[in-house]
């Protein structure tokens, strides 16, 4: 099979509509002309690997299919992390240069804007044949040391990512996506690759408005779409005309209240379980199939997944799954990826996630990691000891509170940690303690901290 998607698109699907954003529309063969006309300017980069600081517009559409082109690998950066956060995951990966569609400055990395991108030289090129294992997107997730770990997603793990939802959320050319998710998360990603695959329509949407989007759901008549619990809960404090066959959610905070509450609304929704190391989505469970109450995030028959002895934890096996981390070692266990999550498989073989590896915080969809928060409050020289647990929110999922035995200036403390931190992962609350509880061994203890919390 070539894996030449956007020309395949091109000569199978020329006249279809390849993707719509804020009132403009591509045809497959635009798209692809676009595309080689940006190759053509990339090209004299002479990069193997580039970073991208982009938000879900067209000309982000237009430069990952550029790139593609040229069988570059794009290191897909979060907006939402400060400059140091970039620097330190760009050095990470070898990186030196940066596209951007937004206004960025990294200090020592040399960041092109999207539209001096022309202004480059113009070299013809042929245009790249990938490999199933070629590398075509690098994005990062959190570390349980902390450390974002950098997952390089290939070529077949992303076809079979593509095909495992298709069979489930019954997509094709006559099909029209809706991205609102952003594109430098895999939920939004996947999403672009999905509808190039088929030659339908990838609809781009650049923040989530809910009347915006009600009214795309209807203008555009959208087909399918993907969201965080956070986005369907917006999007039913209001109503709306839709034609959607699908509604694909993922996340901590997808709750059985929230999916009968959107069934009831004649929201098609689908559960579902997925990872960046898995290329989004790996199990999904439908709306129509009652156990989508229990708690299920899916059925495991005809997937290589199992529950390990003694631990409980998830393993993980296919073709979407990655083989490894560029920075740090995949955990694998006979050929398994090692999620690290505790879950169950009933006896109809359906799967239940008991807990998210339990320091990680999941808010609105974002990864967050307590150490990250904790390694930034050990930066102020009056700090002595902190913890930061997780305390549930009914509209985030979860979000990060700050313990503090020490008294500190407030004002100084978050305008630091608005330098070293994204504004997601900044403490929702400060709370000062007696005192920091620790194990046996002399450690911080999270947990004993956490009900010591919750207790008060």
């Amino acid at each position: 099979m070539s894996y030449k998607w956007l020309e395949t698109a091109s000569f199978t699907y020329p006249d279809h509509i390849a993707v719509k954003y804020n009132g403009e529309t591509l045809t497959y063969q635009k798209l692809y002309m676009h595309a080689h006309s940006l190759g053509t300017h990339l090209q004299s980069l002479k990069k193997k690997r580039v970073g991208l600081y982009i938000d879900n517009s067209l000309d982000s559409v237009k430069l990952i299919h550029g790139l593609m082109l040229l069988g570059v690998e794009m290191v897909m950066l979060n907006t939402r992390l400060t400059a140091l956060e970039m620097k330190s995951q760009l050095d990470d990966v070898s990186v030196d240069t940066v596209i951007a569609t937004r206004s960025l400055e990294i200090p020592n990395i040399n960041v092109i804007p999207f539209n001096e991108i022309y202004a480059l030289p113009s070299e013809t090129f042929m245009v790249n044949q990938p490999n199933p294992d070629d590398v075509l997107s690098i994005m990062f997730t959190s570390g349980t040391t902390g450390r974002a770990k950098a997952v390089p997603q290939t070529y077949r793990n992303h076809e079979a990512s593509h095909l495992n939802c298709q069979k489930h959320f019954m997509y094709d050319e006559t099909s029209s996506w809706l991205m609102v998710n952003p594109v430098f998360h895999i939920s939004g990603l996947s999403i672009l690759f999905r509808t190039v695959l088929v030659g339908c329509t990838l609809i781009v949407e650049n923040k989530f408005n809910p009347s915006r989007v009600w009214h795309i759901l209807e203008q555009d008549k959208v087909t399918h779409t993907s969201m965080v619990p956070v986005m369907l809960k917006r999007l039913m404090n209001s109503n709306g005309i839709h034609y959607l066959k699908g509604l694909l959610l993922g996340g901590a905070s997808t709750t059985p209240h929230l999916l009968e509450q959107s069934i009831e609304k004649n929201l098609p929704v689908y559960n579902s379980f997925g990872m960046t190391e898995t290329c989004s989505q790996i199990v999904q469970i439908s709306y129509q199939d009652p156990k989508i109450l229990s708690g299920a995030v899916g059925n495991v028959a005809g997937y290589d997944i199992k529950i390990k002895e003694k631990t409980d934890e998830l393993l993980i096996k296919g073709d979407s799954v990655v083989k490894d981390y560029l920075n740090a070692d995949l955990k694998l266990e006979d050929g398994y990826f090692n999620t690290g999550d505790l879950a169950t498989i009933d006896a109809d073989g359906y799967l239940y996630i008991l807990d998210r590896r339990s320091d990680l915080i999941i808010s609105g969809g974002e990864n967050i990691y307590p150490k990250e928060i904790e390694d930034a409050v050990y930066m102020m020289a009056d700090v002595n000891r902190c913890v930061v647990i997780k305390k549930d929110d009914e509209e985030w999922g979860s979000v990060p509170v700050l313990l503090l035995e020490d008294t500190v200036d407030e004002t100084a403390l978050l305008d630091h940690l608005s330098q070293q931190l994204a504004k997601y992962k900044m403490p929702r609350e400060i709370h000062y303690v007696d005192k920091i509880l620790m194990t046996s061994t002399g450690k911080i203890s999270r947990s004993k901290n956490q009900k010591m919390f919750l207790e008060q």
